[in-house]
């Protein structure tokens, strides 16, 4: 009896302390804002990445297959202690979020729409940044229009969101997962890649600031893991 038990407190020290891990490439991509994420919910985690880097091999496709079980693609990949997989990185973003607290009570239709609508706006920003990366092939042409036009269109609807609040955060005065989201979005595939860009929008820019102020957030960006990750910085653009 006595081995029992502390055979089952051994357990459930070990559950408790093991690791999510997150199935991506050793860069920010679109694994970057379920990293944040996980960070801002206070869930441990690890990064776990193809053994050949990019491309992935056939091995590293059918190890995501067998975990994730799509038969088109599963990367992102995030991986629970208990077993749990989630797949799809909008629905393992709002995963999290449940998880983390991050997301407005399911009772408030409102605030849970503002925080879709504010999720899929950043996608549109993250949509087509992806599309103007010279070292991937975009025109010179494409990348100046998106510095010039398109990033400071999406930045000022953001920023106009954002000033309709009346808050510190996007829903008020708590960071919540439409933070999250929208943050990674105008950093990651915004001002990083375009330096300067934030300078005409001083809300969105103090926001960031008291975004990165997030204690769980700020370890992270802190980190050895953030650190080795490749980023998406000028030279994207051909700058």
């Amino acid at each position: 009896f006595i081995i029992f038990i502390s055979i089952s407190i051994y357990i459930e020290h070990r559950s408790s302390t093991m690791s999510a891990k997150v199935h991506y490439y050793q860069a920010t991509g679109r694994a970057n804002v379920i990293r944040l994420a996980l960070a801002a919910a206070n869930i441990t985690f690890e990064d776990v990445y193809p053994s050949g880097g990019f491309p992935p091999s056939d091995e590293d496709r059918a190890k995501w297959r067998n975990l994730g079980k799509n038969t088109t693609t599963n990367v992102p990949l995030l991986e629970m202690p208990d077993g749990r997989v989630f797949t799809q990185s909008g629905a393992v973003l709002r995963a999290v979020g449940r998880m983390g607290n991050l997301t407005p009570a399911d009772d408030d239709y409102d605030g849970l729409y503002l925080t879709d609508k504010l999720i899929e706006d950043a996608e549109d920003l993250r949509g087509q940044s992806y599309k103007c990366f010279v070292t991937w092939g975009a025109s010179l042409e494409a990348a100046d229009a998106f510095v010039e036009k398109i990033l400071p269109e999406h930045l000022g609807n953001l920023e106009r969101q954002f000033k309709e609040t009346g808050g510190g955060y996007f829903l008020g005065d708590s960071l919540t997962l439409a933070d999250v989201a929208c943050y990674d979005a105008v950093v990651n595939f915004g001002s990083n890649r375009a330096p300067g860009a934030l300078d005409a929008f001083p809300e969105l820019g103090a926001w960031k600031g008291r975004v990165e102020g997030n204690e769980g957030i700020q370890n992270y960006l802190a980190s050895d893991a953030f650190a080795g990750l490749m980023k998406f910085g000028p030279e994207s653009l051909g700058r």
